[in-house]
């Protein structure tokens, strides 16, 4: 892949556990991050998570080597290493995969002790967990799995031209659009989907083509390592949409109308496109708060399955206006 210049490889992340000599006062503060950023949606939105960022924003800035660190909530032993390269970067995300698929999972995701992940960079932070990171190395791997994976997004700055772009993303917005009013929400998917998987940019939406014109069209195609068996390169689709309302409650139906136009869309382009063979297709949807996350993924999980196909469903919660706006 592609050397990412805009990585700043003098910046360190890590994953940290509490140890058993931890004093209460740490304690209480690691048990404030993982109920604050608990994104199983538990009626948390993003304004929360802000106001929670902002509030410990002086004291991370004293700590600076504490606040860009990836905690792992597991009795574990401490893993540090440099901000890599993105193919570096990737063996380390996929050694927390594997280590992932090695452990006990539980069945029940609410109602169970979840690990949290933090991927932490020099613009963003990258908030999932290990039941997720779970379901997304199986849905990956295997063709005819479907999967759906939560992660939550906050950007210390909040302006477009803040984010660290890299080379991938960059060349998405270099290059010619559909039209409409998603081209930075479909920018940003780029970047979001290159940081957590080892993906070049394959072709953009006006490079796809089709056998059927006035179909359903895939936003970009990127190619993909399997993640064991680094000499198998797959091609995944991947759809960008956005759930939100404007001035109102984002209610079941929107989710329901959402869901269906757009997994009813990708069925019908992975059969469509011509000039790529896709291994698989990714809907990517964008989400302003952790309540309208939840009322995706409870839609979701009601709908029938010939609908969802072998889709692997990625909701962000991101707090950029821009995203839903287009402006920027």
């Amino acid at each position: 892949m592609t050397s990412n210049s805009n990585f700043r490889v003098n910046d360190t992340w890590s994953l940290t556990t509490p140890h058993d000599d931890m004093n209460t006062s740490q304690q209480f503060d690691l048990d404030n991050y993982f109920s604050c950023l608990d994104f199983v949606f538990d009626d948390m939105d993003q304004s929360t998570i802000d106001s929670f960022f902002e509030s410990r924003q002086d004291e991370w800035l004293e700590r600076e080597e504490e606040r860009r660190v990836f905690i792992m909530r597991r009795q574990d032993n401490t893993i540090q290493n440099r901000l890599l390269l993105p193919s570096q970067h990737h063996q380390r995300i996929h050694d927390v995969l594997k280590e992932v698929i090695n452990c006990t999972i539980p069945s029940t995701g609410i109602n169970s002790t979840i690990n949290y992940y933090f991927i932490d960079f020099n613009d963003i932070i990258i908030y999932t967990n290990s039941n997720d990171l779970f379901n997304l190395s199986i849905g990956l791997v295997q063709r005819q799995q479907k999967s759906f994976l939560s992660l939550n997004v906050n950007a210390f700055k909040k302006r477009f031209d803040d984010i660290e772009w890299n080379m991938e993303s960059y060349k998405m917005k270099k290059q010619p659009n559909a039209g409409g009013g998603s081209l930075l929400s479909e920018i940003f998917s780029c970047e979001i989907i290159t940081r957590i998987l080892n993906v070049e940019l394959f072709k953009t939406e006006m490079e796809i083509d089709y056998f059927f014109i006035n179909q359903p069209m895939t936003d970009y195609l990127v190619n993909f390592r399997h993640p064991f068996n680094q000499t198998t390169t797959l091609t995944l689709g991947v759809s960008v949409t956005r759930a939100f309302a404007y001035k109102r409650r984002y209610t079941k139906l929107d989710a329901y109308r959402l869901l269906t136009k757009k997994l009813a869309g990708i069925n019908c382009s992975t059969r469509n496109i011509t000039n790529a063979k896709l291994w698989k297709q990714v809907l990517h949807i964008w989400c302003p708060s952790g309540k309208v996350a939840k009322v995706v993924r409870k839609v979701y999980n009601k709908l029938d399955n010939k609908l969802k196909s072998n889709t692997v469903v990625i909701v962000t919660i991101v707090n950029c206006k821009w995203v839903f706006t287009n402006k920027r």
